[in-house]
């Protein structure tokens, strides 16, 4: 049998229009070749179905040109290699999502969802304990990482900080301590970690003839501040860091509360004082996780949930049975607005400068 090319570009072209949103190659060019981040596959000019897109060669570097009629059929762009196009490119591979809430009044950032399923585990010995930040001891909002072992010393630790804790060192020490399996919470850095130990064959998670385990529960997070950068910024606006009740992100504003009122800035002001490591970062949900959890994608008072692992899902559900929480399925539009905001940070990438 003859193979048909033609037959095969119109097949794809048809499900590019079914399944995906559909970009033009003005975007390609904006994003991936006039940033420097194109690799000269040749990509984008093969797939072109009506061949408008030619690669020059200028000053010895193939760069792809647009020489006709732009049909806007999404090839060029679903194609290449430095888009991500996919919902799992976007969010990673994910079985289901949902929007949580805790159903006790402790103390919660958003829907209570993380502090209540690692308490459940907790109870039920399904982890020996838990890392998750709180406060230092001698500095209030400078974040320290924390080992609890039970669901009282969990709700000690509700709330979101916005500057990198040593997590990873935490669980390490646990495993000194000949703790075997332990629940670890952070942002996708601090996952990424867990992961590396977990698929490296030289690690502890994988020499060892009673390997650990860890279940790793990841935060929503765009970027990170310097703790000194976050405080000098708080005093500037006549805010003592010491004194805030409460920091949250959401809809692109940073939110602190104080004595009961909030105050609110774009996001894009604080970026002066982001972390440098947030540059590189990529990662908006924390792929690597067993669960993913943040307030993008749900009402107030909820938390949205992606469930990516067998732990993860068994996790969920056990805490439902138990009755601390509620979980509904989040919609379609609810979904979209996390892959949005995810798909957000991923395109920092093309505003990094090009070495040359």
């Amino acid at each position: 049998m003859t193979r048909n090319h033609k037959t095969a570009v119109e097949l794809s072209q048809e499900w590019l229009k079914e399944n995906t949103k559909r970009y033009a190659f003005k975007k390609l060019e904006r994003e991936i070749i006039q940033t420097g981040a194109c690799v000269e596959c040749g990509s984008c000019v093969a797939g072109c179905p009506v061949d408008a897109i030619t690669g020059e060669r200028v000053e010895s570097k193939y760069v792809p040109v647009l020489t006709g009629k732009c049909i806007a059929c999404g090839t060029c762009y679903a194609m290449c290699p430095r888009t991500a196009i996919l919902d799992t490119d976007i969010i990673g591979e994910y079985s289901n999502v949902w929007k949580v809430r805790a159903l006790n009044d402790h103390k919660r950032q958003d829907g209570g969802a993380v502090t209540a399923i690692l308490g459940t585990m907790l109870e039920k010995k399904l982890i020996e304990a838990a890392i998750v930040v709180g406060h230092s001891d001698d500095n209030l909002w400078l974040p320290a990482a924390k080992k609890v072992a039970t669901k009282d010393e969990l709700l000690t630790s509700g709330g979101t900080f916005y500057t990198h804790a040593q997590v990873i060192e935490q669980m390490v020490n646990c495993f000194k301590e000949n703790l075997s399996n332990i629940g670890v919470v952070g942002t996708a850095c601090n996952i990424d970690a867990i992961h590396r130990l977990q698929s490296h064959p030289g690690s502890v998670f994988n020499v060892d003839s009673k390997p650990p385990t860890a279940f790793k529960v990841s935060l929503f997070c765009m970027e990170s501040f310097d703790y000194k950068g976050l405080a000098g910024f708080l005093k500037k606006e006549s805010i003592d860091i010491k004194k805030v009740d409460r920091f949250a992100i959401a809809k692109g504003e940073f939110m602190v509360t104080v004595d009961g009122e909030t105050k609110n800035w774009p996001i894009k002001d604080l970026d002066y004082i982001a972390s440098s490591s947030c540059a590189y970062c990529t990662d908006f949900t924390g792929i690597n996780s067993d669960l993913s959890c943040g307030n993008i994608g749900s009402d107030d008072g909820w938390t949205t949930v992606i469930v990516r692992s067998k732990q993860g899902e068994q996790a969920l559900k056990l805490a439902v049975k138990e009755g601390i929480i509620e979980a509904e399925k989040i919609d379609d539009s609810a979904l979209q607005a996390v892959i949005n905001t995810a798909r957000s940070k991923m395109n920092k990438r093309y505003k990094l400068k090009s070495p040359h």
